[in-house]
């Protein structure tokens, strides 16, 4: 063999144990194949540990279920019903009826003695206790509704009587007009309603022992009619 022979064949010994070394070094071993697999297992279930310690510090939120509708739950009025409401509020007051002199009476809270045909009002409008004349009272209907030739009405509380004005239209007396009593009272509207309260005071007044009939109902003006 000659030299140049030679020295190729040590040079291919030198290359296969180069690629002998490399695959060995690159190929890990049986001992680190298995510490990788414990390292990546351990690190696995810490992984899932924490995972699960997330889960349980952090709780879902709960269900907020509506609640039960009562069946006695009362729904508010709607406007339209609002407006139905204070257009007939007089209706809407009345309450059960009660027996006064053997009539059945119509029972209402309490009226505003306020009328649109008036200008202007030149004293404070009195609020009149209905219910307390019909109650506490006991008033009888005919009292102080009654018909064209001043017979009492014989009214229940299915009635609905007409308003004083109806009957009794003027609002505004002229300077210088000169009627009697009976004439002021078929003419003009507030001396209709002071022909029935202030009368009635009076007589219900001297019943009580007062010979001038002026308590302990009220029969003046400021004693009606708040200061405006």
């Amino acid at each position: 063999m000659d030299s140049e022979s030679y020295g190729q064949h040590i040079i291919f010994i030198i290359i296969l144990m180069l690629i002998f070394f490399l695959s060995y070094c690159s190929v890990p071993s049986t001992d680190t194949l298995m510490l990788e697999h414990k390292i990546s297992k351990k690190a696995q279930t810490k992984i899932h540990q924490t995972q699960k310690d997330e889960e349980e510090t952090v709780q879902p939120e709960e269900t907020v279920q509506p609640e039960e509708v009562k069946s006695d739950t009362i729904n508010a009025p709607s406007e339209e019903s609002s407006a139905l409401l204070q257009e007939t509020k007089v209706e809407a007051q009345k309450v059960k009826p009660a027996t006064g002199n053997g009539e059945k009476i119509l029972q209402i809270d309490v009226i505003s003695m306020e009328n649109p045909l008036y200008k202007i009002h030149k004293k404070g409008i009195v609020q009149f206790t209905h219910k307390k004349h019909v109650e506490e009272y006991l008033i009888a209907c005919g009292r102080c509704h009654h018909d064209e030739t001043g017979k009492p009405l014989d009214l229940t509380i299915n009635d609905n009587p007409k308003g004083c004005i109806e009957c009794h239209k003027e609002t505004e007396k002229p300077k210088g007009e000169k009627l009697g009593k009976k004439e002021k009272i078929a003419k003009y509207h507030f001396e209709a309603l002071h022909a029935n309260c202030i009368d009635c005071h009076k007589d219900y007044n001297k019943e009580k022992g007062d010979p001038k009939g002026k308590v302990p109902a009220p029969a003046s003006c400021t004693n009606c009619h708040p200061k405006k």
